[in-house]
């Protein structure tokens, strides 16, 4: 497993190719550990899914610091637009639980709040659960496959698109949940918890069949967004930290994006989204994304990371999908000062 020098996280990172992935990537990585020294030295499982037609999205995740031995992680659904996580109708994240709850690896854990996960086939299908009997909070869905999982060239980050299915109670009402989702697992890195003079970054995710699905990891370029001056203004060609799309049996690497976001004034959530990207391939795709839903959580205490579904228009098809945006202490008081 190739071993990163990069002290920055995935997400500011700059990819340039991809790996190869195998079956015991989905299990901890703790020989990527190795010299990583820092308290922050993270691994990461994220899986999603959403109830577009009644605007519910959820995150679930689980967050590993193999150096200090303890885990964060959780639950967390909500529906519509809240502006603080702790306002949603499940939000159960629990912070720095023993990691003696991975005693059985990533095979199976549960944590103390009832969320749990098992591996039925490692990068082909997964069981997701919760159970909140006083808050009439539950789940119990299958993760599924559709793409291949996409490594980046570090070996220390993969994505894939997923089909979700099964049952979500929320709140006492029962929905049928019949959706796709990309799934991300990192490993091997400190995730520094520094102020990071950056303007927003975006993770997007989106897929419209099971042949045709994208991820696109780009900051925010002054050229899609004029208000970004001085040290918030970057070029395009320092924007563009990762993707790719899938589509006709074949993944190709994003070479080129160019990102434009509308900002809700106050909470800056990302009302609306357009991007245009190309592969390696020469394959073009251009998407249009309008906001579903939406929550905060303060990650840790530099960052504010928005959570939003989105609804993507591509070539006449709809998907909803992810847009994941991290916005940093230095990027709120440069808005404020405007």
């Amino acid at each position: 497993m190739a071993q990163a020098t990069e002290d920055k996280p995935f997400f500011l990172t700059q990819n340039r190719g991809f790996a190869p992935i195998s079956a015991k990537d989905d299990l901890l990585h703790p020989e990527s550990f190795k010299g990583v020294t820092a308290d922050s030295a993270t691994e990461t499982q994220y899986f999603g899914f959403s109830v577009p037609e009644a605007n519910i999205h959820a995150l679930c995740y689980l967050w590993h610091r193999p150096n200090l031995r303890i885990v964060t992680g959780g639950a967390w659904v909500w529906q519509g637009i809240k502006p603080f996580a702790v306002q949603s109708e499940l939000f159960d994240m629990r912070t720095f639980m023993n990691d003696s709850v991975l005693k059985n690896d990533l095979h199976e854990y549960r944590f103390v709040n009832g969320y749990g996960v098992k591996v039925l086939e490692p990068l082909k299908r997964f069981h997701m659960t919760y159970s909140d009997p006083v808050r009439q909070n539950s789940f119990d869905l299958i993760q599924e496959a559709v793409s291949p999982a996409v490594m980046f060239a570090d070996g220390n980050h993969f994505e894939q698109t997923m089909k979700v299915t099964g049952d979500l109670v929320l709140r006492g009402k029962q929905y049928k949940v019949n959706c796709y989702s990309v799934r991300d697992r990192s490993w091997g890195k400190p995730r520094p918890e520094d102020i990071m003079p950056v303007p927003p970054n975006s993770w997007m995710t989106g897929a419209f069949n099971d042949g045709f699905s994208f991820n696109c990891n780009v900051l925010d370029q002054a050229s899609g967004n004029p208000e970004l001056k001085g040290a918030m203004a970057l070029g395009d060609d320092q924007t563009v930290n990762g993707g790719w799309l899938y589509r006709d049996g074949k993944v190709g690497l994003i070479v080129k994006a160019n990102k434009r976001v509308a900002r809700a004034p106050g909470t800056l959530m990302p009302a609306g989204v357009e991007f245009e990207a190309t592969d390696e391939f020469g394959r073009t795709i251009h998407v249009r994304g309008t906001l579903v839903a939406a929550s905060t959580w303060q990650t840790w205490g530099n960052v504010n990371m928005m959570i939003a579904l989105m609804r993507w228009e591509c070539e006449g098809m709809v998907a909803y999908g992810d847009c994941q945006e991290a916005l940093w202490n230095d990027y709120y008081n440069y808005m404020a000062s405007r």
